[in-house]
């Protein structure tokens, strides 16, 4: 998506470019699971091999609040699942999102996003793959402190320096060796 070039174009940039995979979006457009159907996957798949790449992770990320508002949770939960479907279909076992902002305090949103998050990661490890949560709304020794609440295998940590200490203003470095445990896919930015 960032290079704003059609699917084989990109794949073929991003091999130009030195990359061994890419980091597909796939919430909306040609990516989401609505639009992707058994011949799209396998066309999608054919162009990123035959440029020497494989997929790294899918973005599933649904914007607004993340999942912190337990009446919009049944429909993201399922999109997610989804997502995570499409992310096997395509050779990933990582989907990254942001899940909305872990709250310091354990109140009912800090519990809405456990329940959430705890289905998903279950759903992740059933089937294989990571339910990334993507660092930065809080600091890292929070983030840590909830997954692992959640006891499950299945959930882990996209990696963003930038975030954390744009957000945060949170030592990255630092951050490395507290979710150490859970970083499964890693973004870098300028």
């Amino acid at each position: 998506d960032w290079l704003r070039l059609p699917f084989r174009e990109s794949m073929e940039a991003c091999a130009r470019m030195g990359a061994d995979g890419v980091q597909l979006y796939a919430v909306e457009g040609e990516m989401a699971p609505e639009n992707m159907t058994a011949a799209r996957i396998a066309e999608k798949n054919d162009i990123i091999r035959s440029n020497g790449l494989t997929v790294s992770a899918l973005c599933g990320d649904l914007g607004g609040h993340g999942f912190t508002r337990r009446e919009e949770n049944p429909a993201k939960i399922q999109r997610s699942k989804r997502i995570v479907d499409l992310a096997l279909e395509m050779g990933a076992h990582v989907v990254t999102t942001h899940i909305g902002v872990i709250p310091a305090e354990k109140n009912d949103t800090y519990k809405i996003l456990q329940e959430a998050c705890g289905e998903l990661a279950e759903y992740a490890h059933e089937n294989g793959a990571w339910f990334a949560i993507e660092t930065g709304p809080e600091p890292a020794v929070r983030l840590k402190e909830f997954l692992d609440s959640l006891s499950s295998s299945g959930i882990a940590v996209n990696l963003d320096p930038a975030n954390l200490v744009m957000v945060t203003d949170d030592d990255p470095v630092q951050a490395v060796y507290t979710l150490k445990d859970y970083i499964v896919h890693t973004h870098a930015k300028d």
